[in-house]
């Protein structure tokens, strides 16, 4: 994220404070990216597969409980995003390609992940805060 942007809030605090976290490991990769550090590179993207693996988990767990009516949707937007993320890591395994990293994360993740917090997130969580 650049110093302008803001990440937007949902209603449940404890979302927000994860979405933070997924952020600050982001803004680590990009840093870790414009140093060509390849090593750092890799312990980050592994980092963010698994806190999104779990962040995501525990979303489709409160959507569940809370009988989200759009949880079909939602889930499979979480799946479809896990599936990119396992292929990047996959991807920079192979080829240690930092600038292919830097593309995805500034052309795709960072705005996915606000896009994905401004719509189905923020709906998600006044619906849970409302039941």
């Amino acid at each position: 994220m650049t110093t302008d942007e803001q990440l937007p809030m949902v209603a449940i605090p404890s979302m927000n404070d994860t979405h933070l976290e997924e952020m600050l490991i982001i803004n680590r990769l990009d840093t870790a990216i414009a140093n060509s550090d390849v090593a750092r590179i890799s312990k980050l993207l592994d980092e963010l597969l698994e806190h999104t693996t779990v962040h995501f988990t525990n979303e489709n767990n409160l959507m569940e409980k809370g009988a989200y009516p759009d949880y079909a949707q939602h889930k499979s937007e979480h799946d479809r995003h896990i599936q990119e993320l396992t292929s990047l890591v996959g991807y920079f395994e192979r080829t240690q390609e930092p600038k292919a990293i830097y593309a995805y994360s500034k052309g795709n993740l960072t705005p996915w992940r606000i896009h994905h917090i401004q719509t189905m997130d923020t709906a998600m969580a006044l619906y849970l805060t409302q039941v």
